[in-house]
């Protein structure tokens, strides 16, 4: 007799181990699967202070097929994101399931439950927790490790996803470059470029050491300016972009950095 599946919230330090774990466990013999930085995750998924949370609402839920956990998630309301674009659209991320498609649909019935009792009309996902840190389905490219915030999931989560009654909404692409096709870039762009560096006076650099979380600071606050007109943009808040500077300090390599200032 199969066992019954049921989906909780989770409510103690207990629950929000085995919520981590369970990502831990899923892939730990997946060649591909590169591990989070934990501390990172923790902060996202709403188990340490994140200014993300500042603005928005979250609960994590695990779901279980007799005593056994085979899948988890997280329900976000992001207030600052229905503010921008005057909606009440729910968020789900942090998504992770064996091939289960009873205990897949009975933990995203529970999270879209959730979302609707906080008035939410609308459901979108997967973001962890918002666009502004890493969202999307993988659904192509099982065979490379991801790099930084990049998704990296099972094969079958789209399959899965869609049994409940998602529909893919948009295409998010990501691109390989190697440096060996610099060799190869046509004369007429690389002409442009330099006489623009020199009409306007364009200096580039690398990220100065000595005054790092103001540069990092700077690439931030462009990044807010730049995306105003990118699909389902919202604005990293103030708080965000200091916790977002001071974290870069441990991923970004000052040498492979270039600033461009005029």
């Amino acid at each position: 007799m199969t066992q019954a599946v049921r989906c909780e919230a989770v409510e103690s330090r207990a629950d929000q181990k085995v919520f981590l774990n369970f990502e831990r466990g899923l892939y730990r013999d997946d060649p591909n699967w590169i591990p989070p930085l934990w501390m990172v995750r923790r902060e996202l998924v709403g188990f340490k202070p994140h200014p993300f949370y500042d603005d928005a609402d979250g609960q994590t839920f695990l779901v279980r097929r007799g005593d056994q956990v085979v899948g988890r998630v997280l329900a976000v309301v992001n207030h600052a994101h229905n503010r921008c674009h005057q909606e009440k659209r729910g968020f789900f991320g942090f998504y992770e399931c064996q091939d289960d498609v009873d205990a897949s649909n009975e933990l995203l019935r529970t999270a879209t439950d959730w979302l609707r009792q906080q008035g939410m009309t609308d459901v979108r996902g997967p973001v962890h927790p918002s666009l502004n840190y890493e969202c999307g389905l993988l659904v192509d490219g099982f065979d490379t490790p991801p790099t930084y915030l990049i998704p990296y999931n099972k094969d079958y989560y789209g399959r899965l996803i869609e049994a409940f009654g998602f529909e893919k909404t948009q295409d998010l692409l990501s691109y390989d470059a190697h440096i060996d096709m610099l060799e190869d870039l046509d004369p007429k762009l690389k002409f442009i470029s330099e006489e623009s560096a020199k009409r306007f006076n364009v200096n580039c650099r690398p990220i100065d050491r000595k005054r790092f979380a103001a540069d990092v600071r700077s690439f931030l606050e462009i990044y807010n300016l730049s995306l105003q007109q990118t699909w389902g943009y919202v604005p990293m808040s103030e708080a965000e972009i200091d916790h977002q500077s001071a974290g870069l300090k441990h991923l970004i390599v000052p040498e492979l950095t270039s600033i461009a200032e005029i």
